[in-house]
């Protein structure tokens, strides 16, 4: 039996104003995905317990295979252990998996970003519509910005600093939830909203680069994208005060939520916020903390 097995990590988009761009890879959860090489000649792509036109895995695996002209019959297996509808790039973490494992399997040589531009397609099953953050997040680790859509184009963060990032996760989820997310953006804004949002990237960029935490915690505000979804998670504006007041870095929204995303270094007080957390009235979730998380990973058995 000839197959690849991959893993990918969880991962949060937009990290407050990058909207679209800017996302990082976190080692808390990991999706894994078994592609296994049934046979050559005829293009199928089949999901064991599962419709393979509705999962991101298969999706992204299809159309991967139908643009590189691949005529074969394969069968993926996806292992989920990132929660799903939570804003932690489950969905894009298993299409990642999906692509690197058959990117090894039949040895096609693709790049990074070849390999984020195919499991972006995979979104289309979840949402509706394809966005490359979260995937290039899981396919090349770290920190990462989209930097061209046309083609497409990412790129690796240089970070300085040590920095935690604590995770909040609601115990609840919404159906559909991040395809009604994203019709909630505006898709009109000011001159004034557009020149802060790029002021605040600026600023988180410039932050991460020179490890200067005001900066960071300067750039990590979003007025346009997260104050449009707050009815999704009302509890947001509380745990953002209280994770400030304990010396947090930086706080946002993890992608369409409703988890929170906290960046956290050595003045933190991250078990103070912790009981914070759990006090909080209506709000029922987990607090985790975790580092930074690698690039997919793959291991192929002939």
């Amino acid at each position: 039996m000839t197959f690849a097995k991959s893993w990918a990590h969880s991962s949060s988009a937009n990290l407050g104003p990058g909207f679209d761009v800017l996302a990082v890879a976190h080692a808390v959860f990991q999706d894994e995905v078994v592609v296994e090489l049934l046979s050559e000649g005829a293009l199928k792509v089949e999901l064991k317990d599962g419709d393979p036109k509705t999962n991101t895995a298969t999706y992204a695996a299809m159309k991967m295979l139908e643009d590189l002209g691949h005529r074969v019959h394969v069968r993926v297996e996806v292992k989920k252990g990132i929660p799903q509808g939570l804003g932690l790039g489950s969905s894009g973490a298993s299409a990642a998996a999906s692509v690197a494992a058959l990117n090894e399997l039949l040895g096609m040589g693709l790049s990074e970003d070849e390999l984020v531009k195919y499991a972006m397609l995979g979104e289309i099953a979840s949402s509706g519509s394809p966005h490359p953050d979260n995937v290039a997040a899981s396919v090349i680790g770290g920190w990462v910005a989209v930097r061209s859509s046309t083609p497409l184009k990412v790129v690796k963060l240089p970070v300085v600093g040590d920095y935690r990032l604590a995770l909040i996760v609601p115990d609840f989820r919404m159906e559909g939830k991040t395809k009604k997310a994203r019709e909630m953006v505006p898709r009109q804004i000011s001159m004034t909203d557009h020149v802060e949002a790029v002021r605040r990237v600026s600023s988180l960029l410039l932050g991460l680069s020179l490890g200067d935490r005001e900066l960071v915690r300067e750039g990590m505000n979003d007025e346009i994208v997260e104050k449009s979804r707050l009815p999704l998670f009302p509890f947001y504006p509380e745990v953002r005060k209280a994770a400030l007041l304990r010396e947090a870095v930086g706080v946002c929204v993890s992608g369409a939520g409703p988890s929170i995303l906290i960046l956290a270094d050595q003045r933190t007080d991250l078990e103070g916020l912790k009981a914070d957390v759990m006090k909080m009235e209506g709000l029922k979730a987990q607090f985790l903390v975790t580092v930074v998380g690698g690039g997919v990973k793959v291991e192929v058995r002939k």
